[in-house]
């Protein structure tokens, strides 16, 4: 809508004549620089605006290249932001998911509560950066307002998957995946928790099939060039569960993907295996493309009570396996877990496994430079901090270019810095907090979950590799740990090399993991290996 200078001209004279305060805060945004690209009604007097900033604040916080506004007359509703959240899909991933700035006439109103303490009290994790105009309707400069608000929000401290804008240093991997799902593979993509394996996917499926994404109609006349049925088997009461359950939940993936794009025709009531089978060969009957997404797929093998795999589960494999066959090109699987150890058994279920060696690992590792060190400087611009280049080292020595220790590392040094530099910041220094920093890192809990499930994994799963593990940590020489392990290409080293842990040019592992076998992992478990 917004790329048509006519079309944009229509829609914002009936947001200044719907809005109220519209004319003003289009003028205002106008004098600071920002240029308005796509204005569009969300609901009844709820307008979603994007516009571009000047490429001086854009560089100098680290914005994307649009940031999405939300305008009403009365006060912002809950879903309004998620209204706000669908548009960072359909913005082509071009907006900011970490942040909207919102405006309404709330403060008109009896009750006198501030906009942004009620934007603190709606559900999400996103920045909402509030702008308020005054009781005489003059805007302070959306410029300042950024400079004031941005840096009291930390935006390391995302946890949850990144969309968009907000996935960096993943481009090839993005690529890579992207062809392997549009040629039909069946792919696995493996790695520890919290590496970035469901935001990786995410941006490929987003692509793909922007209606997947969304989680309210409103994507009818977005293009999409499949059809993803997105499943996280966490959420599976797998305890209980049969493969119909499995199927029965990939079908209400299904339907709801169909309403958000605004299809009439959405799969019936839960028909279990039968029933998707149906449905799917309906979707490549039409000429779609089909893509099956199932996120920590390990839960449908890792029962509680050590009950093994979910019953049945190789019917659903072989029938996504048969898809595909009988339609090149058109179906494809992604699987998401820690490893592929599941799907590299011979038999399921007593029969034959449909995956073996008919599905392409893809490990997710850590960001490597220097996209590590442009993403803390992009984060860092945000939060009113300048990485120096000692940072940006001492950071990648202790997470090893883990994202979510590379942000837990960048949220330590933000704390540190406010700490000895109170006040707004605008690209304070981090180079002479670094080190007071690592001890901050060192104590948070996501990182002790970290290593813990590290150590754990390796342990229980993978002796060889925990062994090689603890050589390195307490050897001087670790050449020599790697000859006594069975060298370069044995099964301690691949494992290692696979989840990201060891650096074969250096021969080093991150320092987290060093730090935290020496100082918390008992002496006893050490010798037992």
């Amino acid at each position: 809508m917004g790329g048509n200078t006519k079309t944009l001209k229509h829609f914002l004279r009936i947001f200044e004549e719907d809005i109220h305060f519209g004319a003003v805060m289009a003028d205002t945004l106008e004098r600071d620089g920002f240029e308005l690209t796509h204005v569009r009604p969300a609901a009844p007097r709820s307008w979603l605006l994007r516009a571009k900033p000047p490429q001086h604040i854009q560089e100098g916080f680290g914005l994307a290249p649009e940031l999405l506004f939300i305008a009403v007359q009365g006060e912002v509703q809950s879903r309004d932001l998620q209204r706000a959240a669908d548009e960072v899909v359909r913005s082509d991933l071009r907006l900011d998911g970490n942040l909207v700035i919102v405006t309404d006439d709330g403060h008109t109103h009896d009750d006198g509560r501030p906009l942004k303490d009620r934007l603190d009290r709606m559900p999400g994790r996103d920045q909402r950066l509030a702008w308020v105009w005054g009781e005489d309707r003059s805007w302070p400069p959306l410029s300042e307002v950024l400079r004031q608000q941005l840096p009291t929000y930390d935006v390391f401290e995302e946890r949850d998957p990144v969309r968009g804008y907000q996935l960096m240093g993943r481009d090839a991997e993005v690529m890579e995946l992207r062809t392997r799902v549009t040629r039909g593979d069946a792919v696995g993509v493996f790695g520890l928790r919290k590496c970035g394996k469901t935001s990786l996917v995410r941006a490929v499926t987003d692509w793909l099939d922007p209606a997947s994404g969304i989680k309210a109609p409103g994507a009818e006349k977005m293009a999409s060039q499949a059809c993803v049925i997105w499943f996280d088997a966490q959420g599976l009461d797998a305890a209980e569960a049969d493969v119909d359950d499995v199927a029965d939940e990939l079908l209400a993936a299904l339907r709801r993907r169909m309403r958000a794009a605004g299809r009439a025709d959405v799969p019936p009531a839960p028909q279990g295996i039968a029933g998707l089978k149906s449905a799917a060969q309906a979707i490549v009957d039409e000429g779609m493309r089909l893509c099956f997404v199932i996120d920590e797929y390990d839960f449908l093998f890792e029962r509680e009570g050590s009950l093994g795999p979910v019953p049945g589960i190789s019917r659903l494999l072989g029938l996504v396996r048969a898809l595909s066959q009988q339609h090149q090109g058109a179906v494809s699987l992604v699987l998401i877990g820690r490893d592929p150890e599941h799907l590299s058994v011979p038999h399921l279920d007593g029969v034959p496994n449909p995956l073996l060696a008919g599905l392409t690992p893809m490990w997710l590792g850590p960001i490597r430079p220097p996209h590590d060190t442009e993403m803390l400087r992009k984060l860092g611009r945000r939060v009113g901090l300048a990485v120096g280049p000692e940072t940006a080292a001492l950071a990648r020595a202790w997470t090893g270019g883990h994202p979510l220790l590379h942000r837990q590392f960048g949220s330590a040094l933000r704390e540190e810095v406010r700490l000895h530099a109170p006040g707004v910041l605008l690209k304070e220094p981090t180079d002479p907090h670094r080190e007071r920093a690592v001890e901050r890192f060192l104590g948070r809990q996501a990182v002790l979950d970290v290593d813990r499930e590290i150590i754990a994994l390796l342990s229980k799963r993978y002796p060889a590799a925990y062994a090689l593990l603890l050589d390195l940590i307490e050897s001087h020489d670790p050449g020599a740990a790697v000859k006594r392990s069975g060298g370069s290409q044995s099964s301690g080293v691949r494992v290692l090399r696979n989840f990201g842990l060891f650096d074969e040019a250096t021969l080093a592992l991150p320092k987290h993991l060093s730090w935290y076998v020496r100082t918390l992992l008992p002496t006893q478990a050490r010798v037992a290996v």
